[in-house]
């Protein structure tokens, strides 16, 4: 089974017409569902804290009808998820926290971690800590990560996955 890393700013802009203006998001995450991925997160629980703090009011004040409510609450569903043993003192959380140093960027680093970790591609829309850093996060983890591991926006992992048919 495919396995996947998804920042919770995805999600965040699924709603958000100036992000999504043409429904990529919708279309890389209903493919997602559609091929049985299964989401990664940390076993520190820093990534689920963060979904259900940041995207748990925005399900609740999200319409009933309409295609966002139904890929949040079925990518929300705990049963999807994959548990990725999380050290945060080990060489490869070092590491990524050369790259992404700022001090409340926990959730962030997580998410690299687990994409390096669990060998899957990390779907991430923020440009400043890890799309903007993601050479250096590549080169920093070149050693500790496997081979599928990748950083890419949504836009690129429609690209890769959607129209390209990447298994992952």
């Amino acid at each position: 089974m495919a396995r996947i890393a998804i920042d919770t700013n995805v999600f965040i802009h699924l709603t958000n017409p100036q992000e999504n203006p043409d429904s990529h998001i919708d279309q890389l995450l209903s493919h997602l569902a559609k091929t049985q991925h299964r989401l990664c997160v940390d076993s520190t629980g820093k990534i689920e804290n963060e979904y259900d703090e940041k995207l748990g009011p925005r399900i609740r004040n999200l319409s009933e009808t309409g295609i966002a409510i139904f890929l949040l609450r079925f990518w929300m569903n705990p049963d999807l998820r994959d548990k990725i043993d999380t050290d945060p003192l080990d060489l490869l959380m070092r590491r990524i926290r050369q790259a992404i140093h700022e001090a409340e960027e926990h959730a962030d680093r997580a998410f690299v971690y687990v994409s390096c970790k669990g060998d899957c591609r990390l779907v991430s829309n923020d440009h400043i800590h890890i799309i903007g850093r993601r050479s250096e996060l590549r080169s920093k983890t070149r050693q500790l990560r496997g081979g599928s591991t990748c950083f890419q926006t949504s836009r690129e992992a429609v690209q890769a996955i959607v129209v390209g048919g990447a298994p992952n």
